[in-house]
């Protein structure tokens, strides 16, 4: 009870990030203390319904606590305390607390995702832009092959479209995107290389997809970007490494 009154009148620091909140390793203490002390006894079952209720109440707060941060965007705080909830469950193979578990996992997964994708956004926004518009054409009944012949998605724009994006200019976007994420994630929890994995898996899918367009909507045009998906891995792992 006592660690649930802590737990539910935790006040958000305005001051720095958030990365792992205190009640959070609490708790993973506690479990600990709790396991060593209570291993093999008869009130085994009553601990396993104390560990239900303080988990409820550590949810509950990393939520509430990820809508108030205000230096750490919301996904972050949640996939990293979720992260370490999963870990802390993980390791202390407590029967009665899968299901907990694999929603720490849950959770810890989907906040990933949403933050890659909302952050990453949509780094080469004119050719999305682009191709968004030659979606909108062929879901009015153009023809894939025939949108080049519009004037607005003829070959010329296309091709001036792509010329802005350089393989340098390419290069310096994921740069800046790098000090980004590296400002939003903590280092005790040591996510930073799964996030940026993250990234690079997106902007590769989202490369493959302006691939896929150009083929379809100008067969034989011979339309190259500017750089190739190898220039994106490499982009990528230099960034990381140079920052180590």
């Amino acid at each position: 009870q006592n660690q649930i009154r802590v737990i539910e009148e935790f006040k958000v620091s305005k001051k720095s990030k958030c990365g792992i909140i205190t009640f959070v390793s609490k708790f993973e203490e506690f479990a600990d203390q709790a396991e060593t002390i209570f291993k093999g006894s008869e009130r085994r079952a009553d601990l396993d319904k104390a560990y239900s209720k303080l988990i409820k109440a550590v949810n509950d707060t990393i939520e509430r606590v990820a809508i108030e941060h205000q230096k750490t965007p919301r996904d972050v705080v949640m996939f990293e305390n979720f992260h370490h909830m999963f870990a802390t469950l993980s390791r202390l193979k407590i029967t009665h607390l899968e299901n907990e578990k694999r929603e720490a996992k849950q959770k810890y997964q989907d906040h990933l995702q949403a933050y890659v994708t909302a952050f990453l956004g949509k780094p080469l926004e004119k050719l999305s832009n682009f191709f968004e518009g030659i979606e909108a054409r062929v879901a009015q009944g153009v023809k894939e092959e025939e949108v080049g012949y519009q004037l607005a998605f003829s070959k010329q724009e296309l091709r001036k479209v792509i010329k802005e994006y350089t393989a340098k200019e390419v290069k310096k976007g994921i740069d800046s995107l790098y000090k980004k994420v590296e400002k939003n994630l903590c280092e005790e929890e040591n996510l930073l290389q799964v996030v940026w994995h993250s990234m690079q898996d997106e902007f590769i899918c989202q490369y493959k997809y302006f691939e896929s367009m150009i083929a379809r909507c100008y067969p034989g045009a011979n339309i190259v970007l500017e750089f190739t998906i190898n220039d994106v891995l490499q982009f990528f792992s230099d960034i990381a490494q140079s920052h180590y």
